[in-house]
Parts: structure tokens; C-alpha cells; sequence
């Protein structure tokens, strides 16, 4: 079987890897300043967009961004033996003893333009193993859990309970607990032709709550229910669309057909390919060609949330990792140039859109038999052109773990959701401290 290595020493033979690089809008140095001073950020927008990329599974981030120097680099070595990467031709340098590797398709380009705020160590106090507890204490993001989430208590705040149904987005068929408010929740739609609903309900003009929206799905899609109060999510959001006299959807609630501006993994013409030479997942790329399609057919969605799964590499790890982060790196980059093409009545989207990834927890340092097990601390960014680019909190000290080898998070994931809650979404900092149940340190990424 090829190595990994043989496989990246192929491609920059045949240079296939720098033409991937290139086709995703790349072309910046790979060195950590970028060949000169990093361009300065773009203000916040007044019309600001949040993109989210859930990399649901626990992804092993001590292989997406490992220490190259250091003490860190001599204990990641001895407990990665076998999937270490270590190799500076796998790697770029983002400083500080930490590097980038090059699987990551398309994020050393927008490391270089400083576009993408890296914050290592991000976890909580008294962490979970448990994926689906996890799941739910990084959704609830508060001081005190109550079993609604971070995003779902913001649309409580912000959303206009009579008209805002289309503010909150999810490209996935479920509703995770982040997305849901006590009052408002987030709307699933999955499809261009998402926003279709019965024909007896076009007369109505009933509000559906939160409980109606998650749950009436199934009832107003039913001939024989006449209760025009049962409207599911996507039929409540082309209803309110449609009363507030906007053409972005045809009949039958299609979205306006849009074609992206560059490839995405899993396009035919995307040159960066699996391992064994397939193409790469779609999964995320489907959703975030979804959103751009939303975005430029005008839609008043101020947070999308999206997801790419696969990442709980117990086994196997040294194959599908590498594709994994060719398909969320590819897609991530694919979807931030594509916004470049799209003009919105309140500017170029690209300037308009952070994208936000995360992941439930990261890995054990000590590596398995073939893979990693649950860990801790785990990496999230920030990518956009209003991000001041860097790396934010530190990076967690390999040769001090807890009890069980696990790191000790070196950032409150809730410091990002103040600050992204305040300097992006616009909350007052008395209103996000509020919404978190405490105060958090805000990071200087914006």
C-alpha cells in the first residue's frame, strides 16, 4: 500500500498538489508572514454573516496544526511514533511551535493572506468524553446549562418573533441543541427546493412557535390535517418569505439556481483527490454551495450552520484523516473564494461572512493501535477578512496532561462565543454576558 508520504512526494512531483492549491485561489507563500506584512482586516460589516462549520466526530488536531519545536515536539513524536506528522516537507510554519499540515488543503493560503484566526486548546473545565454530551455542553455554551443553545438563545434576543423564521439557518436535517431558543429556534433546510408546503396553508397568517417548527414537519405535510397553525420549518420560512414580497424563490418555493465560481472537493474538475485517488466527500461542499446559493439569492439568514462528520478516528486514522481534511480545508477554501463571486444588496459576500469550525473535543495525545481515542483541548478557527489572523490562546503543554493523558484546555470555548456574539454579531457586552450566564475573555481575533 502507498504511504501517505509517497502519495504528497508524487503529487509535488507531477505538481498536481500546487495546481489543486491554485484552482482553490491559492498562490500565497506558505510561510507563516504570508512573504510580507499580512494586509490589514476589513471592518466589521454592518450586515454581518456567521457561517458555521460543526466537525462533528472529535477531530485529532495535534494532526491538523502538531508541534514542530520545542519540548511539545519531542513528547508529541514519542506518543505519535506511527501517525505522527513530522516531516517540514508536510508542514508549514504558523510559529509559535506550532505548523500547519499541508492535508489541510487551501488553509496555508489563507493563513498567509491572514484570513484565519487559530485558537488551540480551546475546551471546558470538567470535560466529557461522551461524543453526545459534548455535543450538547458546546451548543449549550453557558455558565449554568438549560438545555437550550448558545445561537438558539441569540435568536431569542435578536430574531423578530413575527417575521425573522428565515434569520437562522441549518443546511443539516437535524436541529442540534445549539441552534435551539427557548422562544425561537433555528429552520432546516437542506435543498434548493426546500421551502415547498402545502397549498392549504397559503392563506394563513398563523406565527408557529418554536415546539411547531421542530416538530410539526410531518403534520403539515399531511393532506388530511387542516390545522394551519402545524407548519414546519421550511413551509413557515417560504410562507414569511413570501409575505415580505421577496423574489428569491420561484414557484413551488425553488431556490434561484446559482452556479459556483470555482471547484469544490468532489467537483470533477477539483484536482486534490483521496488517497486512493477518488474523489473527496461532497458532504460539506453540498452544504456550503447551499449556503453561497442562499446568500447570493438574497436570503436575510445572519447565521448558517453546516457540518462535516467522520472525524471519530479510533482506527484507521493515517487514511482517512488526510482525506478528511482535504474535503473540510478544500471545501472551506472552495466556499470563501466562491464568496468573492457573489454581490449582495449590502456588498461583496466575501466581506460580509466569518466562518466559524469547531469540534467536540479533540484526541488523546498518546496515539492507539491505528488511530487516536477521545481527548480534551481541542482546535477552533475563525476564518473571514475581517479576522486579524494569528494564533489565539496557547497551545496546550504535551509533557504536563491530566490524569487520564489528556491535554489541559488553555481557552473557555465560551470566550470565543462572547466574542464572536459581541464583535460579530453585534450584542452589547452586558447582553452576551447575559445570554452566557458570565462573563468570558473576549480574544483579539476581532
Amino acid at each position: 500500500m502507498i504511504t501517505r508520504r509517497e502519495f504528497i512526494q508524487t503529487l509535488g512531483a507531477t505538481g498536481a498538489l500546487l495546481a489543486g492549491l491554485d484552482a482553490c485561489g491559492g498562490g500565497g507563500s506558505s510561510s507563516s508572514s504570508g512573504g510580507g506584512t499580512p494586509p490589514t482586516p476589513t471592518p466589521t460589516p454592518a450586515s454581518p454573516i456567521l457561517v458555521i462549520v460543526n466537525i462533528d466526530g472529535g477531530y485529532d488536531w495535534l494532526n491538523v496544526t502538531p508541534p514542530n519545536a520545542g519540548t511539545n515536539l519531542g513528547v508529541y513524536q514519542t506518543k505519535r511514533a506511527t501517525l505522527g506528522i513530522t516531516d517540514p516537507a508536510l508542514l508549514t510554519d504558523l510559529g509559535s511551535g506550532m505548523a500547519l499540515n499541508k492535508d489541510f488543503t487551501g488553509m496555508d493560503a489563507l493563513h498567509a493572506q491572514g484570513h484565519v484566526a487559530w485558537i488551540p486548546g480551546i475546551g471546558m473545565p470538567n470535560p466529557n468524553l461522551s461524543h453526545f454530551t459534548c455535543i450538547d455542553l458546546w451548543g449549550q455554551g453557558a455558565a449554568i446549562p438549560a438545555g437550550n443553545g448558545w445561537l438558539g438563545r441569540f435568536a431569542d434576543t435578536a430574531f423578530n418573533p413575527a417575521g425573522d423564521v428565515l434569520r437562522g439557518l441549518t443546511v443539516t436535517p437535524d436541529l442540534p441543541v445549539m441552534l435551539k431558543g427557548a422562544t425561537r429556534s433555528f429552520v432546516s433546510i437542506t435543498s434548493a427546493g426546500g421551502y415547498v408546503y402545502p397549498a392549504y396553508l397559503l392563506s394563513t397568517t398563523a406565527v408557529p412557535d418554536a415546539t411547531t417548527l421542530e416538530t410539526g414537519w410531518g403534520a403539515a405535510l399531511s393532506a388530511s390535517s387542516a390545522d394551519p397553525g402545524i407548519l414546519a420549518a421550511a413551509q413557515a420560512g417560504k410562507l414569511f418569505f413570501d409575505a415580505q414580497n421577496n423574489s428569491a424563490f420561484g414557484t413551488g418555493g425553488t431556490l434561484t439556481a446559482r452556479t459556483p465560481s470555482v471547484p469544490y472537493p468532489g467537483d470533477a474538475t477539483y484536482p486534490v483527490l483521496k488517497l486512493s485517488g477518488a474523489a473527496l466527500s461532497t458532504s460539506l461542499s453540498s452544504q456550503l454551495k447551499l449556503i453561497a446559493q442562499m446568500i447570493a439569492a438574497g436570503l436575510p439568514a445572519q447565521v448558517y450552520f453546516s457540518r462535516l462528520s467522520g472525524w471519530d478516528t479510533h482506527s484507521n486514522q493515517a487514511v482517512d484523516h488526510p482525506n478528511l481534511q482535504r474535503a473540510l480545508g478544500g471545501s472551506i477554501k472552495a466556499f470563501y473564494d466562491d464568496l468573492a463571486a457573489i454581490t449582495t444588496t449590502a456588498g461583496i459576500a466575501q466581506d460580509r461572512v466569518m466562518i466559524l469550525a469547531y469540534s467536540e473535543f479533540g484526541r488523546r495525545v498518546q496515539e492507539n493501535n491505528g488511530g487516536t481515542d477521545h481527548g480534551t483541548a481541542g482546535l477552533a478557527f475563525c476564518v473571514g477578512k475581517s479576522v486579524k489572523g494569528g494564533l489565539y490562546g496557547g497551545y496546550p503543554d504535551l509533557s504536563s496532561l491530566d490524569a487520564n493523558g489528556n491535554m489541559k484546555y488553555t481557552a473557555d470555548f465560551r470566550g470565543l462565543y462572547a466574542t464572536v456574539l459581541e464583535r460579530w454579531l453585534g450584542q452589547a457586552a452586558t447582553a452576551t454576558d447575559t445570554l452566557l450566564g458570565a462573563s468570558y475573555p473576549r480574544l483579539g481575533f476581532l
